[in-house]
């Protein structure tokens, strides 16, 4: 059955139940006042019965006349007036009773009086005729009410089932069916749920292949990476043992083997990003160890190269060199370079300073800042509110920055995959101020 038809069945259904209930519940309720109305007038007649023979005996049923309907006895300790009494009804006690016989409904309602009992009966076959006859009108209503709602029901189903249909026939067109010419299924759920099913099918291939894709740059890289890291290690070795202990300085001020050290560091930093980034794509974070902070803080800051000393960043490392965190280093490498990058692209020329209070750890610049309506987008993906926080950078490098706008992003949903919180708010006085707050768990 298709889904069209499922939907008329269901609202036909429905009208049908409410309509048989609300009848029945009518019909019932006539029935329960019909009989109360009887009793009420049975017993009114047996009152004024009652009455006449308290003023004249049990003879004066003989001579009374009784309405349509109506039947009436007195009965004493050693006769009946007028006449013998049914035998249905000796056994009958003092109060109202409602007998049933063939063709016949009876109310009878018995009461002592002058010594004896009187006995009322009222047949009341007419108002049942009149009840049945209301029930069959109400069967009469119920069904063209269903006629009725059966119409109904089809130009509902198609209205409701319009966007269904057309949202099948754009999966058809955009994941078409694999054999071609293949009629679709008559049922429109069915239809939609292997359209869906044919586009879930290209997805995974899409993401499948995606994944083998990165799996192979991943594969790629790493392996000159560790040549190369290897090649500088052994120039640094080399260095140290030719008599490179800080005095012969390399272009810029800064020694060979400082500089071999910190190209150390961000080959490090990139293998350590890569694994980052597999473990986010696998919604997993990666195992937690005991971390010195202060050492991760002055490692990431030294993966940044020379960017800055050429931005004028300086770095005020408040956090104690006893420090330690049980946390995933590698994540927490990512965030800060983020961090210490957003700085040195949109704060410099400035002051950085990074402090540890409790379980959290407080990035703070001096430079401009943002405003603070700006505040809660600066972790979007390609937000593009700090371009002009760029005084000290050259103008075409502060732009190909800002178009990319994924740092803070990244920062962010690093933190998230490890249960930590990214937050931001101006500093005092001036500039802005993240804090990353581990959680209770985090310090030891």
């Amino acid at each position: 059955m298709s889904l069209r038809r499922r939907v008329m069945a269901a609202l036909v259904t429905l009208v049908a139940l409410f309509t048989c209930i609300q009848g029945a519940i009518a019909v019932l309720s006539l029935y329960e006042q019909e009989d109360e109305l009887v009793d009420e007038l049975v017993l009114a007649e047996t009152y004024r019965l009652a009455g006449r023979i308290a003023e004249n005996g049990p003879d004066a049923l003989i001579n009374s006349l009784l309405p349509d309907g109506y039947d009436a006895w007195w009965v004493g300790t050693s006769e009946a007036i007028p006449r013998p009494l049914p035998a249905e009804l000796r056994k009958l006690t003092d109060g109202p009773h409602l007998v049933s016989s063939r063709g016949a409904e009876h109310h009878v309602m018995v009461l002592p009086v002058a010594e004896g009992r009187l006995y009322v009966r009222y047949n009341a076959v007419r108002h049942e005729y009149k009840v049945r006859a209301f029930a069959v009108q109400v069967f009469v209503l119920a069904v063209i009410f269903m006629g009725l709602a059966a119409w109904i029901a089809r130009y509902v189903a198609t209205m409701l089932i319009a966007p269904l249909e057309k949202v099948a026939r754009l999966l058809d067109h955009w994941a078409p069916p694999s054999r071609p010419g293949e009629a679709p299924p008559v049922d429109e759920e069915q239809r939609v749920l292997h359209a869906f099913e044919r586009v879930q099918a290209r997805w995974e291939q899409g993401l499948a292949r995606e994944n083998e894709r990165l799996s192979d740059i991943h594969h790629e890289i790493r392996t000159p990476l560790a040549a190369l890291r290897t090649d500088l290690e052994i120039l640094q070795a080399q260095s140290l043992r030719d008599g490179d202990h800080g005095s012969s300085q390399a272009p810029g001020g800064v020694t060979a083997s400082r500089r071999l050290h910190r190209s150390l560091i961000a080959i490090d930093a990139i293998t350590g990003a890569l694994d980052s980034m597999r473990a986010l794509r696998a919604g997993q974070a990666a195992p937690a160890e005991p971390v010195l902070l202060a050492d991760c803080i002055d490692d990431a800051w030294e993966s940044l190269g020379d960017m800055t000393e050429t931005r004028v960043l300086t770095l005020a490392n408040e956090v104690g060199r006893q420090e330690v965190v049980v946390v995933d280093r590698q994540a927490l490498m990512a965030i800060l370079r983020n961090l210490f990058r957003n700085a040195a692209e949109h704060a410099a020329p400035a002051r950085l300073q990074v402090d540890y209070k409790g379980t959290q750890l407080i990035v703070a610049d001096d430079g401009p800042g943002i405003p603070e309506e700006e505040q809660p987008f600066v972790f979007d993906r390609y937000y593009r509110g700090r371009l002009a926080d760029t005084p000290g950078a050259p103008v075409d490098q502060a732009t190909d920055d800002f178009k990319r706008g994924l740092g803070l992003a990244i920062a962010r949903q690093v933190a998230e995959a490890n249960g930590w919180q990214l937050s931001v708010s101006a500093a005092v006085p001036r500039g802005l101020r993240f804090s990353i707050s581990f959680g209770t768990t985090q310090a030891v």
